[in-house]
């Protein structure tokens, strides 16, 4: 993708007026076959569908499993976050900046499946999101003149707070993604370089790494490091173990440009990394691989 789109790309380009269901394929992968077969691997990651690798997630699908299309636009809007908020009823996401540059905000009435814009103070390009609170707390990637940040906005009043700046002081890159653990109340980050890379965050001041954060202290810990480009994160359902994303394979460029020219390069990781969370929930150990993503993650 090149060039930037006009400025009215926050607003639908002709959405689909109602939800739709799409048509799906359900395939159980035949691993032997694919073993052997290039051909048959390469086909299996064409096409929209669900592929089964283990028989174990039929019981997660189901007999009939669909997927409906709440809202469709000419242009990547929805991207990341996806929050639910109890106390408006709502999901807020936020769009691509490849095809949304500033990056827009958005939510979708739980009831209605009506899509609004949405514009909160304080939030500039956002990307991950979580619930903190009954509050959606977003990953702001920051601009060339404004810091990347985790910044806390209520829906209900349309009020924002930024709860963390930076890392002793060093400017984050352009934090990306966010959780909680909710034992101890800590909020972990991830915080790559894809800023820099899409031009608009300057150089970076630190390496890709994951953060620990406790905001009833203001205390910043580094947590994990070694990444091409941490990403996406989560806790296992009981805190003992997290999952890393690291999309370093996703290349923006390898230095300043227009920021809208990604390409795959299946020489670095697509990778997700577990790791034990150990020390009553606050530093990882033991990291190893938990999947390869053959088309990316």
């Amino acid at each position: 993708m090149s060039g930037e789109l006009p400025t009215d790309t926050h607003k639908p380009e002709n959405p689909s007026e109602k939800p739709m269901q799409l048509k799906t394929d359900t395939i159980t992968v035949d691993l032997k076959r694919m073993a052997t077969d290039l051909n048959y691997g390469k086909q299996l990651s064409r096409g929209k569908g669900f592929r089964i690798y283990n028989e174990a997630f039929t019981k997660i699908l189901g007999d009939d499993p669909s997927i409906t299309q709440v809202q469709s636009r000419g242009y990547q809007f929805a991207h990341e976050a996806g929050v639910y908020i109890k106390s408006t009823n709502r999901v807020y996401f936020t769009a691509n900046f490849q095809t949304c540059d500033p990056i827009a905000l958005y939510s979708v009435d739980a009831s209605t499946l009506e899509v609004s814009d949405d514009d909160f103070s304080g939030v500039v390009q956002a990307n991950g999101a979580c619930n903190y609170k009954d509050k959606i707390l977003y990953c702001c990637q920051g601009s060339k003149t404004s810091p990347s940040a985790l910044v806390l906005v209520d829906p209900s009043t349309s009020t924002s707070e930024a709860l963390l700046t930076n890392f002793q002081g060093r400017a984050f890159n352009s934090i990306n993604d966010v959780i909680i653990h909710h034992a101890n109340d800590d909020i972990w980050f991830t915080d790559p370089t894809y800023g820099y890379e899409q031009a608009f965050r300057p150089t970076p001041d630190l390496p890709s790494q994951i953060y620990r954060y406790k905001p009833s202290t203001g205390e910043v810990w580094c947590v994990a490091d070694g990444f091409a480009q941490c990403n996406g994160l989560c806790f296992s359902p009981d805190y003992a173990t997290l999952y890393v994303t690291d999309t370093g394979a996703c290349q923006a460029h390898s230095g300043p440009g227009d920021g809208h020219n990604f390409s795959m390069n299946p020489r670095l990781p697509a990778t997700i990394y577990e790791y034990d969370v150990v020390e009553r929930g606050t530093k990882l150990a033991n990291r190893r691989v938990f999947a390869y993503c053959d088309n990316g993650v």
